[in-house]
């Protein structure tokens, strides 16, 4: 059922742009949740995000049991793909970038967290050999990144930190690296019980580090922030994963480039502050992200004369 609905493109395409909207809404929310926390403090910060991906663990697997009527767990042989795909996506990435978030500027970090599409496609045509680089798909990147780069064009500042930017980078190559994975392991394993325990197993590694390094938050005034974000994490990495299970890699994660759009534009009806970003500009990243991502899914249809 789910591979059906999966081959549809449409479907495909509305799936992978409501997982980039999720994690687009999830950045202002973020901002809020800043409010009950030290943010300067790293533990503090693993604290809550490793609380919050048990909570999005447990949600998964909860539900996904009531559905299947009785709880499950992966297979014996996916228990090693559910820890590498835990280190990859949820525990390097999140430790890396929460902590070169607070030594770099949001705009950088949004500008530099782009480059998973390009990563994606590399690692899986060169590391793995699972796909094909083409100069269709090298140029539809360079678009799509070309209109981050306008989006945020305003207050960039192309100072390399590195320290900030450095872990970053490395961050997002994490995560590059946990998306080639885990189309992997979820050719063998259901991909709900996959998303499902490596976020549990993720959240208790980054709940353990906050707790060692007296980590603390508001967590009477943090609870609908951590409701919403639970969910969120909960409902985007389950359908990416179902997405990643059923497509080449490089055709979902080039919908990454929507993510920091959907970002700026739920930033500026949920926040007070100014998003930094002119409309012109804005309108303008808009076309080149669709241009890019157009151009990746064009295929040129056979000349009927063609035998």
């Amino acid at each position: 059922m789910i591979r059906k609905l999966m081959n549809s493109k449409a479907l495909v395409i509305l799936s992978a742009l409501f997982c980039c909207a999720l994690w687009g809404i999830s950045t202002p929310i973020v901002k809020i949740g800043y409010a009950y926390v030290d943010e300067s403090h790293v533990p503090s910060l693993l604290l809550w995000v490793g609380l919050q991906f048990i909570v999005s663990g447990m949600l998964t697997i909860g539900i996904y049991s009531i559905i299947s009527k009785r709880f499950v767990f992966p297979q014996k042989e996916s228990v090693k793909g559910v820890v590498i795909v835990s280190v990859l996506q949820t525990v390097l990435q999140y430790a890396l970038l929460y902590i070169g978030l607070s030594q770099t500027t949001s705009v950088k970090g949004a500008v530099l967290k782009s480059t998973d599409v390009f990563f994606v496609a590399l690692i899986a045509s060169f590391v793995f050999k699972t796909e094909k680089l083409t100069a269709k798909k090298l140029i539809s990147c360079i678009i799509g990144f070309l209109g981050i780069i306008i989006m945020n064009l305003n207050g960039l500042s192309f100072n390399i930190n590195p320290v900030g930017d450095g872990l970053v980078l490395l961050g997002v190559i994490s995560y590059s690296f946990s998306v080639i994975m885990t189309k992997l392991f979820a050719q063998k394993e259901n991909p709900i019980i996959l998303s499902g325990y490596q976020m549990g197993l993720g959240g208790v590694v980054l709940l353990l580090i906050g707790v060692i390094f007296d980590g603390k938050f508001n967590f009477v005034g943090m609870l609908p922030v951590f409701i919403c974000l639970s969910l969120i994490y909960a409902v985007s990495y389950t359908l990416w994963t179902v997405l990643l299970k059923n497509n080449p890699a490089s055709s979902v994660t080039i919908y990454s480039f929507m993510t920091p759009v959907f970002g700026v534009i739920f930033s500026s009806l949920l926040l007070s502050e100014a998003s930094g970003v002119a409309t012109v500009n804005l309108i303008i990243a808009l076309l080149l992200v669709c241009v890019g991502i157009i151009l990746w899914g064009y295929e040129k249809k056979p000349n009927s004369n063609e035998k």
